[in-house]
């Protein structure tokens, strides 16, 4: 039995310890924090909030009062939680590559990244089963050493392929290592199938050195992607695309968005409707990243109307019940939408319940909230107002009404916006939702005004 299991047995069996809920966060400053890791050699749990999601930190907050969260956090890890958004948070979110708000990033005591989370969860054994994460990736060499081996030019072949894979699986930028490693490596090794692999692997940037190198020899990257599996090469591919808009992103360099928005196409092959949409969807990212507000606006109008409010409700529900259905059967529709089986009697599948309407749900209404953030004018707002009522035509859930009373207020609507703010409350408080508070506070703010 493992650590972490016989540490919920011994909490089941002493109540006493629980008395005090939830994790302590440090209330000094982050560098306090460190110091006090350092000292009492413990690990370093990172929290970002986003202030305007309150019921984002309402739902963390939930996880984080969690009794057995308070003795493995109190025991192991120093505490910090601060808004990831502006200040320290902003620097620091910066400095450790998080590429979403809220999120959560486990450190070792010199800061350097273990384990990430992407979002906010009221589940306090997702976080209890990262933290487990950090303390297995806490127990190999420290990625420290390697940059501090490599700062000092040690371009050892065997030193530089596990420094850059430490920053893969960390998701830390890792182009300049990779160009360092290729140009240090003699030609005849550069043409082997496993050295091309390795770079391949580590997705590098769209006309990089090293994707040059990977990309010279036509054959041998057909062959390597049909090695890889179809699943791998999808996976690939998405970090070539992430990777090479993080660097156009912190660069503001237009012309690698372009090129990495042409990659992103070209992996449709001949399906041009999908990858002209997959090319716009780059720039949409490059142009909300940069802060070009009128090129994003300007793009994500285009693009979820075309994407997502085509298709008929009750047509993206009939996929859902023939996903269903198949399920029922074994079966599950792959990436590439093929049906297959599991490869191994008894094999569990992960599966997302109505899948087509999760996403058409979600996209459309992470846009309305962009829109109502971004922009006052009623010509984008109102476009804003038709996707998110599109989302309550799929379901209503006080998550949707918000967004939607959002949108009707920033468009002068204030009687229509509290109507539809109450009830998104009502419907919360029927769940006993950890929203309720937020939702309410927005509410209140749209009486008085001040939203």
């Amino acid at each position: 039995m493992n650590y972490f299991y016989s540490l919920l047995i011994v909490l089941a069996l002493m109540p006493g310890l629980l008395s005090a809920q939830g994790i302590v966060f440090e209330k000094g400053d982050w560098s306090d924090a460190v110091k006090k890791a350092k000292k009492e050699k413990k690990l370093l749990f990172l929290h970002f909030d986003k202030p305007d999601c309150g019921m984002c930190t309402e739902v963390a907050s939930t996880a984080f009062n969690s009794p057995l969260m308070k003795e493995k956090f109190a025991l192991h890890f120093v505490s910090f939680r601060l808004d990831g958004t502006t200040g320290i948070g902003k620097e620091l979110a910066d400095r450790l590559a998080v590429e979403c708000t809220p999120s959560s990033v486990y450190l070792d005591a010199d800061e350097n990244p273990l384990v990430r989370y992407c979002g906010s969860t009221s589940f306090d054994r997702l976080y209890l089963e990262k933290a487990e994460e950090a303390f297995a990736k806490s127990r190999e060499r420290p990625l420290k050493s390697m940059a501090d081996a490599y700062a000092k030019g040690d371009r050892s072949s065997a030193l530089m392929r596990a420094y850059i894979d430490r920053l893969r699986e960390l998701d830390l930028p890792n182009t300049e290592p990779l160009e360092a490693y290729v140009m240090s490596s003699p030609a005849d090794s550069l043409r082997s199938g496993q050295v091309l692999r390795f770079i391949f692997e580590q997705a590098p940037v769209v006309g990089s050195k090293a994707d040059s190198l990977f990309r010279r020899d036509y054959p041998k990257v057909d062959s390597l992607y049909k090695a890889v599996g179809w699943n791998k090469a999808v996976e690939l591919n998405n970090r070539i695309t992430n990777n090479s808009l993080r660097k156009a992103i912190k660069e503001k360099n237009v012309q690698l968005a372009n090129r990495t928005a042409f990659f992103r196409q070209r992996t449709y092959n001949n399906d041009y409707k999908n990858g002209l949409a997959a090319r716009n969807w780059v720039m949409m990212r490059y142009f909300r990243g940069v802060n070009d507000t009128l090129q994003y606006l300007i793009l994500a109008s285009d693009y979820y109307d075309k994407q997502f409010m085509t298709a008929r409700v009750d047509s993206v529900q009939k996929l859902d019940e023939l996903e269903s259905q198949r399920r029922m059967r074994g079966e599950f529709t792959g990436p590439n939408g093929t049906v297959t089986r599991p490869s191994k009697p008894g094999q569990m599948v992960s599966v997302m319940a109505f899948p087509n309407t999760q996403r058409f749900v979600s996209a459309l209404n992470q846009a309305a909230m962009d829109f109502q953030e971004l922009t006052r004018d009623s010509v984008y707002l109102t476009k804003a107002l038709s996707w998110s009522k599109r989302t309550l035509e799929y379901r209503e859930d006080g998550a949707l009404m918000d967004t939607y009373a959002r949108v009707l207020y920033r468009l002068g609507r204030k009687e229509e916006a509290l109507e539809w703010q109450n009830k998104a409350i009502k419907k919360e408080k029927e769940r006993n939702s950890p929203m309720i508070a937020s939702l309410e506070e927005t509410l209140k703010k749209m009486k008085n005004d001040t939203f």
